[in-house]
C-alpha cells in the first residue's frame, strides 16, 4: 500500500489538536507520511516538526510546494490569508484539504473552484460534521420523509478564543467562522440553499470583552432549492456564564427530527445513539487519504465545488445584513462576487 505524502500549511490549533493526531496514527501505521510542515512562525514549525515527526519544515508555502513531492496538502490558515496556495497545488496535481471558511471573498472562492475543477484533483473542505455516523443516520431517515422546515440554534460564550476568530474583518463573524458547520450539515441533509435574508444585532464599542468586535446575534433565514425554509440563530451574548446550546432540528410531515453528534431523536424517541463520541476528524482524514490514494475526487463528502454553496450561504447572510435584511439570491451573489 502506497503511503500518501502530506504537507501542512498552518500549524495552529485546528491542525495540531484535530487533524494531525489521527494522521499521526496513520503515519505510524505506514499509511501516510507527514512530509512537510509550513508556518510563518519558525519556532512553531520546529516545535510541531518534532512533535509529529514531520520530515521537513518551512516558513514559506511556495518553497514547500515547489521543493516537496506531495500527494496532498492541508491548508489550515485563516480565511483572509489565502493567496496562491490553492492554485499552486492544483497546478502541480496535489490534492487539497482546505479548512473552512475557505475565504471571505466569494469571487476568490469561485476562482479557486474553477482551478480545482480544471485540475481534476481531490479536494475537501473541512466540514467534518458530515462524517458523524449520526449525520448519515439522519440522512437515511429524511430520505423517507417530506422535509418542510429546519432550525439551527447556536448560543455560546462571547469570550475571545483566538484573535483572528474574534475580529469580524478577519473571520467574517461567528456565523461565517462557526455556524457554517451547521449550515453545511443541514445542506448535507436537505440540499442546496437558494436565497438568504439576515438581521444582526451589532456590538457597540466597549460592549463585551476585547478584542471581539463582532455582532452579539446573527438571525438568518434560508430558502432551499427544494422549497424547505430554515432559520439559523447564533448568539455570543453569554460571556460570563456556562450556559450554552446547540440544536439542529428538521421538521417534516409528522416528524420532528433532532440531530446531535451522539444521537438522533425523532418525535421524542431516540432512534440512534452512540455512547462514546465519534472522532469525525479521524473519519474525515481517512476518507481524504483514501480518495487521494485512489485518485477519486467523488469519494469526498464536501469537495470544494459542493462547499461553495455553504460558503455563499454564510457570506450571503453577511451581505443581506449589511443591506438591512434584503433578500440575497445565492446564484446571483456567486456570479457577481
Amino acid at each position: 500500500m502506497k503511503a500518501i505524502r502530506l504537507g501542512f500549511v498552518g500549524l495552529g490549533h485546528i491542525s495540531t489538536k484535530s487533524h494531525l493526531p489521527p494522521l499521526s496514527a496513520m503515519a505510524e501505521a505506514g499509511e501516510v507520511v507527514l512530509q512537510a510542515f509550513c508556518d510563518v512562525n519558525a519556532d512553531t514549525v520546529g516545535e510541531q516538526v518534532r512533535a509529529f515527526g514531520a520530515r521537513k519544515g518551512y516558513t514559506d508555502h511556495r518553497e514547500m510546494l515547489e521543493k516537496e513531492d506531495l500527494d496532498g496538502v492541508y491548508l489550515c490558515i485563516p480565511p483572509t490569508l489565502h493567496t496562491d496556495a490553492e492554485e499552486i497545488a492544483a497546478d502541480r496535481g496535489i490534492a487539497l484539504f482546505i479548512e473552512k471558511p475557505q475565504t471571505l471573498d466569494i469571487g476568490q472562492a469561485v476562482k479557486y473552484n474553477n482551478t480545482i475543477r480544471s485540475a481534476g484533483i481531490v479536494s475537501q473542505v473541512g466540514f467534518m460534521s458530515r462524517y458523524y455516523t449520526s449525520a448519515e443516520k439522519a440522512r437515511e431517515i429524511l430520505a423517507d420523509r417530506t422535509p418542510r422546515h429546519a432550525q439551527i440554534q447556536l448560543f455560546y460564550s462571547g469570550r475571545s478564543v483566538r484573535y483572528w476568530t474574534s475580529r469580524f474583518e478577519l473571520c467574517g463573524g461567528s456565523f461565517v467562522e462557526n455556524t457554517i458547520h451547521m449550515v453545511d450539515l443541514v445542506r448535507y441533509l436537505l440540499g442546496d440553499i437558494e436565497a438568504t435574508s439576515a438581521f444582526y444585532h451589532h456590538r457597540k464599542p466597549g460592549e463585551g470583552p476585547e478584542p471581539i468586535n463582532m455582532p452579539h446575534v446573527y438571525n438568518v433565514n434560508f430558502q432551499f432549492r427544494s422549497g424547505v425554509v430554515a432559520n439559523a440563530t447564533t448568539s455570543r451574548a453569554l460571556t460570563n456564564v456556562q450556559a450554552s446550546r446547540r440544536e439542529v432540528i428538521i421538521i417534516s410531515d409528522d416528524s420532528l427530527l433532532e440531530w446531535s453528534a451522539q444521537k438522533v431523536v425523532e418525535n421524542g424517541k431516540t432512534v440512534w445513539e452512540v455512547k462514546d463520541r465519534e472522532n469525525a476528524f479521524a473519519a474525515q482524514a481517512r476518507a481524504f487519504v483514501d480518495a487521494v490514494r485512489k485518485g477519486e475526487p467523488g469519494l469526498m463528502r464536501s469537495p470544494y465545488d459542493d462547499a461553495l454553496n455553504s460558503l455563499a450561504a454564510v457570506l450571503g447572510a453577511n451581505a443581506s445584513a449589511e443591506r438591512g435584511g434584503a433578500l440575497v439570491k445565492l446564484d446571483e451573489f456567486v456570479s457577481t462576487g
